[in-house]
């Protein structure tokens, strides 16, 4: 049983569950976005489709999203290794900072 549908029995539920499963799904998209940062130079972020989940989910509800999500395209496009990860690594702190008042 998975942790939504565990508070969905939750029987003062409300708001406030369906609030953490949110919370959740969003911390672990962006721990996958700075795990995709860190492995880019093995892992082609622009086709993994767990990478481009977690991206939607950390930018789907945020006023910023689609410029988050133009800047994480724009880094993964890089052709230099090096230079994609630091990229990448920057957008994934930006992402979570953005959402900073949501995962802590």
């Amino acid at each position: 049983m998975d942790r939504k549908d565990q508070l969905r029995n939750v029987a003062f539920g409300g708001a406030w569950s369906e609030q953490i499963a949110g919370r959740e799904e969003l911390i672990r998209a962006i721990e996958t976005l700075h795990t995709a940062a860190v492995r880019t130079a093995g892992l082609d972020v622009r086709v993994d489709a767990n990478v481009n989940v977690a991206l939607w989910i950390a930018c789907k509800d945020h006023p910023k999203g689609d410029m988050l999500r133009i800047a994480w395209d724009k880094g993964a496009a890089i052709p230099v290794t090096g230079l994609r990860q630091q990229e990448l690594r920057r957008v994934a702190r930006l992402i979570e900072e953005a959402h900073r008042g949501r995962v802590r």
